[in-house]
């Protein structure tokens, strides 16, 4: 969030915006975003292009684990990004046996299936729903940035259309049951929602 946050009051501020107000309405967004709050101060994705990928980088980030902010929370990035370390060192040392540990306490490979499982569907059901989304009619951002905010529960997304200065109501009411449908996905994170469907959960 410092990096997001510096970054982008750089950004701003080379551009010729006052520091303390570019600090000011940086600093807002970026916590509503990651946060998953839904507010917004103004429209940022006015700010350039770089800010506008920024923004759309925030909106899977999420919160810390077990806050109620969506997306993917940051203690699955941190363990994705663990994963990816140990594999590199793998490839260096095959025969090498690496003890993943996780805020002191051991990882098993259990877990980090779990998040690698969580991280695929989370990104399938966005692509799934951008997909859908564009059957609407919708142009590309707005059916991308749509569907990655609503299964991460963010609230605005970018463009003109649902951008920070707009709304889902122009939006046709079949997309607006598809995102429904994505933030109960997102809320529910997925699989425990999904697991529903699997005939095993039912025999037992």
């Amino acid at each position: 969030m410092f990096i997001a946050v510096l970054g982008l009051t750089l950004y701003l501020t080379v551009q010729g915006r006052d520091w303390f107000d570019a600090l000011t309405q940086v600093t807002f967004n970026v916590v509503s975003i990651i946060t998953t709050c839904g507010y917004a101060s103004e429209d940022y994705s006015m700010w350039g292009t770089m800010a506008f990928i920024a923004f759309f980088y925030l909106t899977f980030s999420g919160g810390c684990a077990g806050s109620t902010s969506g997306g993917l929370k940051i203690f699955r990035s941190q363990l994705s990004f663990y994963l990816l370390i140990r594999q590199l060192r793998l490839l260096i040392h095959p025969n090498a046996v690496f003890v993943q540990h996780y805020a002191g306490k051991r990882v098993d490979d259990q877990l980090l299936g779990s998040v690698l499982s969580f991280c695929f569907i989370f990104f399938a059901t966005i692509a799934l729903l951008a997909f859908v989304l564009s059957l609407f009619g919708l142009d590309p951002v707005t059916s991308i940035t749509g569907a990655a905010t609503a299964v991460s529960n963010v609230g605005p997304g970018l463009g003109d259309v649902i951008g920070p200065a707009g709304n889902f109501a122009p939006l046709p009411d079949g997309a607006k049951l598809a995102l429904s449908l994505g933030m109960l996905l997102g809320r529910l994170e997925i699989l425990t929602l999904l697991v529903l469907f699997v005939p095993m959960y039912w025999r037992y």
